[in-house]
């Protein structure tokens, strides 16, 4: 599957701008023969919403959503929105559309509400974490915070997925002489887990700009199944990142690292629940 992640800056609340980027950019993808198209955590809305999030959620019968789906009938798209399901309820959505169809939707469970976050006060945490079919892939969706928490990566290694796909609005901060900011650090040293440990063709497509002056670090990657991150996209700059998945890298991960066919999650299974009844 040929992949194409685009780490850009929405403009805070400005549908119509945002909309007609996302079609500029799958147009471009649709001509340069790319199968999936991500776009970053909120990209139709951007991050800050505060007040405005009751003004510029999408609805299930939302034009919006219509226009998705058609477009989708040429590439795969993953696009992240916050979404009014429920009348007066909102969640910070992912959505996945292929072939005419809403594929998948997860909603965001981990919501930040310390320091600069504040998603508990507008948003509704989501409940699950399910794969799905995705051509002849079987993917995952996790967004920003998830993927700080290896066991919802562990869940969908349960699960057999082999694509995972984690979509961003994360600042940077944490400045150290060694590593520079510690915040992108972090998901650099989670998606080498979750490639070499869980097998996974694992993507993070993050994004740029400032809200509220807040800065948004950009550094998507692409960490291959068994080797880690092989290709990363520039901080800070708005860019384009190119890649390929591939199942047989999957196949050989397997083989050579063998911790999926040694997993025993019956044992944990049988731990947490000692644990939460202690």
């Amino acid at each position: 599957m040929k992949v194409r992640a685009i780490q850009f800056s929405p403009a805070l609340g400005n549908i119509a701008k945002n909309l007609e980027f996302h079609k500029k950019k799958i147009e471009e993808a649709v001509t340069d023969k790319k199968d999936l198209i991500i776009f970053p955590e909120l990209s139709i809305s951007g991050y800050h919403l505060k007040d405005i999030l009751y003004d510029v959620s999408l609805t299930p019968d939302d034009e919006i959503m219509t226009q998705f789906k058609e477009l989708s009938r040429k590439i795969d798209i993953v696009m992240g929105a916050p979404y009014e399901e429920l009348e007066g309820i909102f969640t910070n959505c992912a959505f996945y559309f292929s072939k005419g169809e809403l594929l998948h939707q997860h909603r965001k469970v981990q919501l930040p509400n310390f320091g600069m976050f504040e998603e508990q006060m507008i948003f509704k945490a989501g409940e699950q974490f399910r794969a799905f079919k995705a051509g002849d892939f079987t993917a995952g969706i996790i967004i920003c915070r998830e993927m700080l928490f290896p066991v919802i990566a562990y869940l969908y290694y349960l699960q057999d997925v082999d694509f995972l796909i984690g979509i961003s609005n994360s600042p940077y901060r944490g400045l150290s002489k060694k590593d520079g900011f510690s915040s992108l650090k972090l998901w650099e040293q989670a998606g080498e887990v979750y490639a070499i440990n869980y097998h996974q063709n694992y993507v993070f497509v993050n994004r740029t700009g400032y809200e509220d002056g807040m800065g948004f670090g950009g550094g998507s990657f692409y960490a291959a199944p068994g080797q880690g991150i092989v290709q990363k996209a520039a901080y800070f700059d708005e860019e384009t990142l190119d890649f390929e998945i591939s199942k047989e890298l999957v196949r050989r991960a397997r083989i050579s690292g063998n911790y999926l066919r040694d997993d025993k999650p019956e044992v944990i299974f049988n731990e947490l629940k000692r644990i939460l009844n202690a």
